[in-house]
């Protein structure tokens, strides 16, 4: 069997209302040199069902599928890259979907950047359902209609959007998706600011390929259930751009929030384990007090932890 040239995966957890869109979009695909892995990572729901009667369609396309106990999007993403066989690698989330040509573009474009190492991937943007746009750019992009840069510079050229990243899988296999015990998360920017980190930047092009549901405004329920139940992962977050953030007055709101992140986690002693051990020991006072805040804001937004 010929090896695909994109691996497409997606982590689910009790996502089968959405899933049937999501195939039904790349089945639309005009290309179809790519493989579909999924994790469905200990949904309750009709996932399994659905899986075994989409396993046996003739789609032009391997479909890839594997159950395992939940362990949240960052374990399961380990796994995924672990089972890649194709030569980039894509997220696309259980409630999304693609464009009709985005595998085309994707590997016409990966393609064009294979030669030049700097290059850890390239990105398309992110629209509504209707194709459009998320975010308002204030600057237009390159005649080229692409910009190159990491993932650390985005903000120069307005980027800082959700956008629609492809890496180079063996590149991507380099980086560990890292997850404290007891926890499920860490937010994914700790991986993509490595890699910039490391002298790796991306293609982002001015195309839409990937589509989603994007609700805007306010901090969601979600938001605050992952920094309660996630603590240390949100600390390495924080802990991380104490080596990004060049101005002091970055630095001390960074480690502010990332010794309030240990404490929320019963960890106070990982406050001298800082990358600013000095700076962060000075505002511990502070981030005690933003601690016990976060609690009482958890108990209003998503209520106890049960």
């Amino acid at each position: 069997m010929k090896t695909p040239a994109l691996t497409i995966f997606t982590p689910t957890y009790n996502r089968a209302n959405t899933l049937h869109r999501l195939f039904a979009s790349l089945k639309r695909q005009t290309c179809k040199d790519f493989e579909w892995l999924v994790i469905n990572d200990g949904s309750t729901d009709n996932t399994s069902e659905l899986f075994a009667g989409w396993l046996n369609e003739d789609v032009g396309f391997t479909i890839k599928y594997y159950e395992v106990n939940n362990g949240g999007k960052n374990r399961a993403l380990n796994l995924g890259i672990q089972k890649a066989c194709g030569e980039y690698f894509m997220i696309l989330d259980s409630d999304d979907l693609l464009t009709d040509d985005a595998v085309d573009f994707i590997c016409q474009n990966m393609a064009d950047v294979a030669a030049n190492d700097s290059f850890i991937g390239t990105s398309g943007r992110k629209g509504d359902l209707n194709g459009m746009p998320l975010g308002v750019s204030k600057k237009e992009y390159t005649e080229e209609g692409y910009i190159d840069c990491s993932n650390l510079e985005r903000s120069q050229y307005n980027l800082q959007r959700d956008m629609a990243e492809v890496f180079f899988t063996e590149k991507l296999r380099r980086y560990e998706f890292k997850v404290w015990e007891g926890e499920k998360f860490t937010p994914e920017e700790v991986v993509w600011n490595q890699m910039a980190l490391d002298g790796y930047k991306l293609r982002w092009f001015n195309k839409v390929i990937y589509l989603c549901e994007y609700q805007q405004g306010g901090l969601s329920d979600s938001t605050w259930r992952l920094l309660r139940d996630n603590p240390m992962g949100y600390a390495m977050m924080f802990n991380q751009r104490l080596l990004i953030e060049n101005y002091l007055k970055g630095r001390l709101r960074n480690a502010l929030q990332y010794g309030s992140c240990c404490i929320l986690a019963k960890k106070p002693s990982m406050v001298f384990k800082s990358h600013t051990p000095f700076l962060t020991a000075l505002v511990s006072p502070i981030s005690w007090m933003l601690a016990a805040r976060r609690r009482t804001q958890f108990k209003k937004y998503s209520g106890d932890k049960k």
